[in-house]
């Protein structure tokens, strides 16, 4: 399986910052660019708007700041909250289905995980009440472990291969890969038939590989290692599949 070369409007664009650009040789000063900064030293549920940023080096560390342009420190909750579940949306569909968020490649940048944090429980709690009530526990704390485990052996893998990808990047957008999952497991619920559960995890299954993969084509992968990269998340998703056709 390789990837073919395609127009980047129609992929989701990894973020080029990765981990192994970080240096403990000494205090550095990295250009800094123009707009009042605020303290962010990781990722933030954000709007959709480019927000100023400045690097700066702190024992060799790189620490970024980000300014988005308005004080959120004074406005309601109601709206803190309307403004994080749209970016949630925003970002549901640009992994999903890239096409239609291909106009904000900006947009998983500011990745967060409380998507994929409800996605996970979410997804935890509907095969635990599925299962039988004396394994409801070991079920649910299985799938937060598989799910935890697998989403960062992914990662590392990908990364150990030479993909330059963020890894929280990466997590956001595994863990938003599996609202697919997520579906296929609210139906086999409601629907306890063998042959409508099957079909539809493997649909779900496809997928949740085809939206991961749109990702992974932006990390800058060797063509020569892309199996390697691809049979573990290819593995993760289908492990959770199995899971929902046999519950």
């Amino acid at each position: 399986m390789s990837y073919e070369h395609v127009s980047s409007q129609q992929y989701i664009q990894a973020d080029d910052e990765d981990l192994d650009s970080l240096s403990f040789a000494g205090p550095a000063t990295l250009p800094q660019n123009s707009g009042p900064p605020t303290n962010a030293l990781s990722g933030r549920i954000g709007s959709g708007n480019t927000p100023a940023t400045s690097r700066t080096g702190w024992g060799g560390v790189k620490v970024e700041t980000r300014y988005t342009g308005d004080s959120t420190l004074d406005e309601p909750v109601s709206k803190t909250i309307m403004r994080d579940l749209n970016s949630i949306y925003a970002k549901l569909l640009q992994v999903l289905y890239p096409p239609m968020g291909s106009g904000n490649n900006q947009l998983l940048r500011d990745w967060d995980l409380w998507g994929p944090l409800i996605i996970c429980l979410s997804l935890a709690i509907l095969l635990s009440v599925d299962a039988p009530p004396d394994q409801s526990m070991q079920v649910f704390s299985l799938v937060i472990s598989l799910i935890t485990i697998g989403s960062v052996v992914v990662t590392v893998n990908s990364k150990l291969l030479g993909g330059k990808v963020s890894f929280f990047q990466s997590l956001c957008v595994l863990g938003y890969a599996l609202a697919p999952i997520l579906l296929a497991s609210a139906i086999s619920t409601l629907v306890h038939n063998i042959f409508v559960r099957i079909p539809i995890s493997l649909a779900c299954f496809a997928w949740s590989v085809w939206a991961s993969m749109n990702f992974f084509n932006g990390t800058g992968l060797p063509d020569s290692r892309t199996f390697l990269a691809v049979y573990p998340m290819c593995l993760f998703f289908f492990v959770l599949a199995w899971m929902i056709m046999i519950q």
